[in-house]
């Protein structure tokens, strides 16, 4: 009888209730309907996860940004230092050189004080010595 049933499009399942599509089939259809949702679920839970990550690696983007910011803000600070140590040493070399000159002249107009007290001491000296 199963199988004029059969014939028919008729089945009957494994508790003796009439079915119009074949029970394999149905079963494979729950089946499917099942791994399809658990499929689902777990597409929904990648999902998140991956939202999860994006906002994470979107933070530490935000993060690199900032300590490449302050790294080069410290980079141009220290050239900046740099640059006006190099200034304040050539300021100082040209104070050294004027203070070099300036200790010249001043041995030279010491020398020649001193050739004129030598002369105006042998003029003393021969003006007494005629007394």
């Amino acid at each position: 009888m199963a199988e004029e049933l059969q014939k028919a499009g008729l089945f009957i399942d494994d508790i003796y209730r009439l079915r119009v599509q074949d029970p394999r089939i149905a079963n494979e259809t729950n089946e499917l309907r099942e791994e399809c949702l658990e499929y689902a679920n777990k597409l929904q839970e990648f999902k998140s996860l991956a939202e999860e990550f994006h906002k994470l690696l979107h933070n530490y983007g935000k993060d690199v940004e900032r300590e490449k910011l302050r790294a080069i803000a410290t980079q141009n600070h220290l050239k900046t230092m740099a640059k006006q140590r190099q200034a304040e040493q050539q300021m100082y070399q040209s104070k050294i050189h004027e203070k070099n000159l300036e200790l010249e002249r001043l041995k030279s107009e010491y020398q020649y004080l001193q050739r004129i007290e030598s002369e105006q001491q042998e003029v003393i000296n021969c003006f007494l010595m005629n007394q």
